[in-house]
């Protein structure tokens, strides 16, 4: 195994955008400063700026906030993105929202048909299962875009804080430079400040049985299969969670493992994820040879979503709201699909003072059961994932199509009975 510099070199490195430029999205540097919107959104990933899209669309007055610098930058994910056809298939309620999957068509590197998933001890089983790779920062690019061609403003570079003042609610780095807002959204991602300003999160949101840490390289000079995306399951590799292996080319994937410290071992995170590319032995032959070129951690809310997402001039989604697929770690489009019922309730609000409750109503309409029923697999499941042989035996019951099922957040008949027994 090669590396292009050094592991502290890599633990800082930000994802290299091959060149791409930036829209030219307007911000307050171009623009007399504004210090009043009808709707400010707190982060400029994909469910913040749908929700800028949506309320700009309805002419509501927009700011979008984001510490970051560049839109997209770092890349935080393993950009997996299911076909809509699949996205279809796995939140049916979804279908009013379905142009949102239409991806341009620059923003896929990769398409992969088949999804492989190994046991802890080597079985694997495998079936049809149509999704792309991204590149997040074309996405959130074409995104950002789209909401500044709208109308809507973009100051980006600068953490930022809720200020309460009786009723006035105002968004910024400091209380001097906030802007007033009628309705915050936010889409800060996971843990959300924002969001707890707003006393939508709890003691539980938080916890680590509840929260898995994904620790990825890009891998370079490999020789994939670029229509197979692999899942691995195993204490040995991603207690607690999986490892994967995401195919962006012939020659190139995002490879990386989730792990939950309550599950973990005298590994440190990112031990895990050398283990997985150098010596697990399904993996090192496919890996070890590569070139490492980048690395990016992050966490990620395993539990569902939150118990409320909605208060006094606050709404909250996308990861900032737990709306991660606990059974996939899939977040992107329900990312979209919340941000984009979040923009539209939240410029109705202003505009006609139609209730931020319609947000919470909307978007359980459209993905609530399959968020439910996945996150509670996910508790049953963490019966099995600390004895691997166990687990091993679960999957080797449930089969390929249970395994599906759990996959895409169904309950398999049996083991729905079986959780109901027992509880969860």
């Amino acid at each position: 195994m090669t590396t292009s510099s050094s592991d502290e070199r890599l633990d800082l490195q930000l994802i290299n955008h091959n060149g791409i430029s930036l829209p030219p999205v307007r911000t307050n540097d171009d623009l007399q400063l504004i210090t009043r919107h009808e709707v400010i959104v707190a982060g400029a990933g994909p469910a913040g700026l749908e929700a800028a899209i949506a309320a700009a669309k309805l002419d509501a007055s927009v700011l979008v906030l984001d510490k970051r610098t560049s839109i997209g930058v770092p890349v935080r994910c393993g950009e997996f993105f299911p076909s809509k056809e699949e996205i279809l298939n796995l939140l049916p309620g979804s279908s009013d929202f379905a142009e949102l999957f239409d991806i341009p068509f620059n923003a896929i590197t990769n398409t992969c048909e088949t999804l492989r998933i190994y046991s802890p001890r080597g079985r694997h089983w495998e079936f049809p299962f149509r999704a792309h790779v991204l590149d997040r920062v074309r996405l959130e690019s074409h995104l950002a875009e789209e909401a500044s061609k709208l109308g809507a403003e973009f100051r980006l570079g600068r953490a930022v804080h809720v200020f309460k003042h009786g009723e006035q609610v105002s968004v910024g780095p400091t209380a001097p430079e906030a802007a007033e807002a009628d309705v915050v959204i936010a889409a800060d991602g996971f843990p959300s400040s924002i969001a707890s300003s707003g006393g939508l999160v709890s003691d539980r949101y938080t916890l680590p049985e509840n929260v898995a840490t994904n620790y990825q390289y890009f891998i370079d000079d490999l020789d994939t299969e670029p229509d197979v995306t692999e899942m691995y399951m195993g204490c040995q590799i991603a207690p607690g969670g999986y490892g994967w292996i995401i195919p962006k080319s012939r020659t190139s994937a995002n490879v990386g493992v989730g792990i939950r410290a309550s599950f973990a071992g005298s590994l440190r995170g990112r031990e895990y994820l050398n283990y997985f590319v150098h010596r697990y032995p399904l993996t090192r032959h496919k890996l070890g040879q590569g070139t490492i070129r980048t690395m990016i951690a992050d966490v990620l809310p395993v539990d569902g979503a939150i118990p409320k997402t909605y208060a006094e001039k606050l709404l909250s989604v996308g990861d900032s709201a737990g709306m991660v697929m606990p059974t996939n770690g899939g977040g992107i489009p329900t990312a979209m699909i919340s941000g984009r019922i979040a923009g539209e309730v939240a410029a109705l609000h202003a505009k006609k003072g139609e209730p931020l409750s319609g947000y919470e109503v909307r978007w359980k309409r459209a993905l609530g059961s399959e968020l439910c029923a996945s996150a509670r697999m996910r508790r049953f499941a963490d019966i099995f994932m600390r004895n691997d042989r166990l687990f091993d035996c679960t999957m080797r019951i449930l089969r390929a199509d249970g395994i599906k099922k759990v996959v895409t957040c169904k309950i398999p008949k049996g083991l729905n009975v079986l959780m109901n027994l027992l509880g969860y």
